[in-house]
């Protein structure tokens, strides 16, 4: 059960299920804490609603201006910032199958200045008509965390040799090494072999 009561009404009514959870987690991990950046991620974004905008320009029909502007990226991350009435910096971020990968290392990086970074990754299956072309469909899930300076996470990356493709995500791959005991991540995706160390530990 996804608690957006923290979200406008007439805001709330008018979102699908992605930013859905994207918002239910973002709040929980961060709960009251005081204004941070944020770095929203996914990797096709609300594509239902994508799709149904290029349908009716398909029919010539002038899609819906609301429809539009929740399709966008950065959608979630604005909602996010309007519901807290919060001005911190917030950063939308789309690198196909790497698109976790490296919003990670952008919220990361924003830990080096002193502050804690709210990051935050979201994906569901994905329409019918797309699932064929991909190398995995995943589940809907979504994922915040909200970062702190130090060292409790490595993670590297080279690029893929001969070894197999993962047949999950590295979203759930991460969640793995979060929550299954374990310390070492390892996954290899199209292009790149990404490897992690986890020191810390998760709520």
């Amino acid at each position: 059960m996804t608690d957006l009561s923290f979200i406008d009404a007439l805001a709330r009514r008018r979102l699908a299920r992605l930013p859905r959870i994207a918002l239910h987690v973002a709040r929980q991990a961060l709960a009251d804490c005081a204004t941070v950046p944020v770095v929203f991620s996914s990797q096709h974004g609300d594509l239902g609603r994508s799709l149904s905008i290029l349908d009716d320009l398909a029919r010539d029909e002038m899609p819906s201006p609301a429809s539009f502007s929740l399709s966008v990226h950065n959608t979630t991350a604005g909602i996010f910032s309007i519901a807290r009435d919060d001005r911190a910096p917030a950063t939308a971020i789309a690198a196909g199958e790497e698109t976790f990968l490296w919003a990670l290392c952008e919220a990361c990086l924003r830990t080096q200045s002193g502050s804690s970074v709210l990051f935050v990754y979201v994906d569901e299956p994905l329409p019918d008509c797309y699932r064929r072309y991909a190398d995995y469909d995943p589940p809907a899930h979504a994922i915040a965390l909200l970062l702190k300076p130090g060292n409790a996470l490595r993670l590297s990356w080279r690029e893929k040799l001969a070894e197999a493709t993962t047949s999950r995500p590295l979203s759930l791959a991460f969640l793995e090494l979060l929550f299954a005991g374990g310390s070492h991540l390892q996954w290899f995706g199209q292009r790149l072999a990404v490897d992690g160390i986890w020191h810390g530990s998760a709520h």
